[in-house]
This record gives structure tokens, C-alpha cells and sequence, in this order.
């Protein structure tokens, strides 16, 4: 079955819309002022997982003073917020921090004569995103990986997912925010850089959380929205192999919402195959919840509203068979002389597929080994005439004895396999004695 696809388009005003101002600083110092004259829009690119958030400002330059002595320089921060003036009564105001940006893009063009500079929330530091490392993580969690990495770029780290250990991985000439990525991927979590942090989450656990704001068919600019549900690609589960064993033999498993067999199941084959069972779970579940993200989407432009950023969830209703509850993958704040929109991204809601690896049996202590000869403590006890069963046992003192003989020796009956002697006046134990009645 194909998608389905259903534009719409209606006439509206500007009649509804609140006044945004932006704010912006190059390098910590408020450039508000120089810029009135210059400015013709702000763009905030949110995004809930994958990549940078990201800004483009867009300034007249018919003086061309832009492309002489204020010629931007690129790593140059750029911080950015958003206000919303008299946004839910008169006089109270909405600010959205928009964060810090590192200017790495400058384009000019003409006909009317522009500039425009775009800027990454990545550390200014390039080798974050260029130089490539090699290197092999051993029994690890996916957190620790994150806060070494971002320490290195002086970076701070904000994780709520799992507690994932993983095994073994290869970071094999990849930049560390590609790698960092890859493993989020590769286990179900999200990861995204914001404010000088780097973010990694479990958006299932956001997918549960309320929706912030409902958005109805008359909250879309001239009724610019577009719905799209789609059978191809969503899956209730998925088959994947792992090695298992001395030689590395592939087990082939199956986790899902239902059962494999089952009347209505679409089964998603992996043909990677994964280092253990447990990364094979988190990979199936991985793969079928990216894949069924794209099922049923909904595309459109709104009035800003601050309260709708990338990683919350929004109810749509009024809207037919696309009402529910949908997650924010990306949020675009323009604000302009013509207004301040936001062009929104949203995937439906739908159950998880989802795996917590069973708890490891507990380790149980080494047992100790022993040989004639050894001192050891006698508990106290039972100590008796011979090894066999059914010997006669008489009531002995612990303390310091020696073992003089062992379950090895000729004609041990194995019932009371130690023989000890007490080596002070303290015990009394002259015979032989049960397994674990002395360390």
C-alpha cells in the first residue's frame, strides 16, 4: 500500500499572530542595536535527535559594509533567544533561549544585495565533528561514553536513558560526534547538542509524557499542512542474529509487540548481525521504532507558539483520521517583517517496541581451595570417628586445627571428607569434619 498524502491550503490573516523580537549577541556582546537597521529575519532550527540545533540570520547589506569591515568571522558564538511580547495577556511576555551558536556558514548574494549567516550549536572546536579517532570501548555504559567525549570539548552532558552497558564497541576512524550518535542510534536513544550540552534521551519515555499544546486545523497558516499515512515500512517486530559462543555462531532471535506468527504481524528482517544477545534486543528495537516513526507524519506552518519545541508531544485535533498525539522531530521559528511562523515536523504516537535485558544471576563467591597442610578456622561442630556415613560424631570446640587429610586420600568415604587436628588448647577437633565447617 502507498502513502496517502492530503494538502490543504485556505486563505488567513495575520490578524492572529503575537509580535516576536529576537535577541542576539556575537561573542557575548548585544549587537541588537547595530543590527536594527540590517536585520530581515531569524531562523531557530530545533530539532529533538540526530543533529545540531542550528540559526540563520538574514540582513540587508545594500551598503555593503558586510562584506568589508564587518565581515563576520567564522567560530565566531552567536547566542540567540526569542521573545514573545503579551503573549498570554498584556504586559507578560514568553522568551524562548534559543542557545549558543558557532558561526560556520556566511553566504551573500544580490538583487537585493543580502547576507546570511548560519550557525551550529557545536563546539568551536571543528575536530568534534572532523578528526577522526580510532579506538576500541570495553564494558562500558553509553553514558560514560558520552560525558568522555564531552569532556574533551569542554562540553557538559544531560542523560536520561537506560542504564546500557555494552560489551565491546569500535570506534574505528570516525569523529566523535558521529560515533557518539551511531551508538545512540544503534540503541534506541536520542541525542542531539544544545547550549553547550550534549543531550542523549529515551524518547519513548518523552513519547509517554502529556502533550504540551493542541493544534487545530485553523492553527495552520493558510491551511498549509500536509498528512501522510503510509503501511509500507511499519513493522510489530523484527529477526536479528547475534555471535554467540566460543566460536562466534549466530543465534537468530525474535523480539516484538506480537507474536511472530501471529494474524497481522509484519516482521522486519536485520541482516546485520549483532557482538551479543542483549545489543541484538536493543538494535531490533531500535530499528522497528525508527522505521514505524515514518508510518503517519504530519508536516505544517503555525503561528509561533513557545510553548511547541522539538522532543514534546502535541495533540492534533478537528482533523479526521489525523487526530492524536503526535511527537515534535523538528521545530522552525522564523520571525520576519511578515510574521513569526513555525514550521513544525511531528510523527504520530504509537506503542513502543521496547527491551529491559534480565538482571545477571548474582556471582557467586570463588570457592576456596584447600590442601593438607592448611591451617585453617574451625567453625565448631560435629567432628567424627571416620569419613563414612553413619559414623559415630562427638561435639567439638572451635579454633585454629590442621588439615592432615583430604577428600583425595585412599578410602575417604566422602560423607565427612576433611580430617583436622586441633593445633591449640582453644579446640578440641581430632577427626574428621564436614565440607564448609572451616575457612
Amino acid at each position: 500500500m502507498g502513502k496517502l498524502i492530503l494538502p490543504l491550503r485556505r486563505a488567513r490573516t495575520m490578524s492572529n499572530a503575537r509580535k516576536a523580537v529576537p535577541s542576539l549577541s556575537f561573542n557575548g556582546k548585544n549587537v541588537n542595536t547595530s543590527l536594527a537597521d540590517y536585520l530581515k529575519s531569524v531562523s531557530y532550527e530545533d530539532v529533538a535527535s540526530g543533529n545540531s540545533d542550528a540559526i540563520s540570520i538574514t540582513l540587508q547589506n545594500i551598503d555593503q559594509k558586510w562584506m568589508n569591515q564587518w565581515y563576520p568571522t567564522k567560530g565566531d558564538k552567536i547566542a540567540g533567544s526569542i521573545t514573545f511580547k503579551d503573549w498570554d495577556k498584556a504586559g507578560e511576555d514568553k522568551q524562548v533561549n534559543c542557545g549558543t551558536f558557532v558561526l560556520d556558514e556566511i553566504k551573500f548574494s544580490g538583487g537585493p544585495l543580502e547576507i546570511s549567516i548560519g550557525g551550529l550549536a557545536i563546539p568551536a572546536s571543528e575536530s568534534f565533528k572532523t578528526r577522526e579517532r580510532t579506538k576500541t570501548w570495553k564494558n562500558v555504559t553509553i553514558q560514560k561514553i558520552g560525558q568522555e567525549i564531552a569532556g574533551r570539548y569542554h562540553l557538559g552532558l544531560s542523560y536520561s536513558g537506560p542504564g546500557i552497558i555494552i560489551a565491546s564497541i569500535e570506534q574505528t576512524d570516525k569523529a566523535d560526534c558521529a560515533f557518539l550518535y551511531e551508538v545512540c542510534q544503534k540503541y534506541g536513544l536520542s541525542m542531539k547538542v544544545y547550549g553547550d550540552k550534549i543531550i542523549i534521551y529515551d524518547q519513548t519515555a518523552q513519547e509517554k509524557k502529556s502533550a504540551k499544546a493542541t493544534l487545530r486545523r485553523e492553527s495552520f497558516v493558510d491551511d498549509d499542512w500536509q498528512y501522510v499515512d503510509a503501511l509500507e515500512g511499519t513493522y510489530t517486530g523484527a529477526r536479528i542474529s547475534y555471535k554467540s559462543g566460543k566460536d562466534n555462531e549466530e543465534v537468530s532471535v525474535y523480539l516484538g509487540l506480537k507474536a511472530e506468527n501471529a494474524s497481522g504481524s509484519r516482521v522486519l528482517n536485520i541482516t546485520e548481525t549483532a557482538e551479543d544477545q542483549n545489543t541484538a534486543y536493543y538494535m531490533a528495537a531500535a530499528k522497528v521504532n525508527k522505521s514505524n516513526e515514518q508510518a503517519t507524519t504530519l508536516t505544517g506552518k503555525i503561528w509561533a507558539n513557545p510553548k511547541i519545541c522539538a522532543g514534546i508531544c502535541v495533540t492534533i485535533s478537528g482533523m479526521g483520521k489525523a487526530d492524536g498525539k503526535y511527537f515534535v522531530d523538528k521545530s522552525t521559528t522564523e520571525v520576519s517583517d511578515s510574521g513569526t511562523t513555525q514550521s513544525l515536523e511531528l510523527h504520530k504516537c504509537q506503542k513502543r517496541l521496547t527491551y529491559t535485558p534480565k538482571p545477571a544471576p548474582p556471582k557467586q563467591p570463588a570457592k576456596k581451595s584447600y590442601k593438607v597442610g592448611d591451617i585453617v578456622n574451625f567453625h565448631g561442630g560435629t567432628h567424627y570417628v571416620s569419613s563414612w556415613p553413619g559414623s559415630k560424631g562427638y561435639s567439638a570446640r572451635a579454633g585454629k586445627a590442621k588439615i592432615t587429610l583430604g577428600p583425595d586420600c585412599a578410602g575417604n568415604g566422602k560423607a565427612h571428607p576433611w580430617h583436622l587436628i586441633h593445633t591449640d588448647s582453644q579446640s578440641n577437633v581430632y577427626g574428621w569434619v564436614d565440607e564448609g565447617t572451616f575457612d
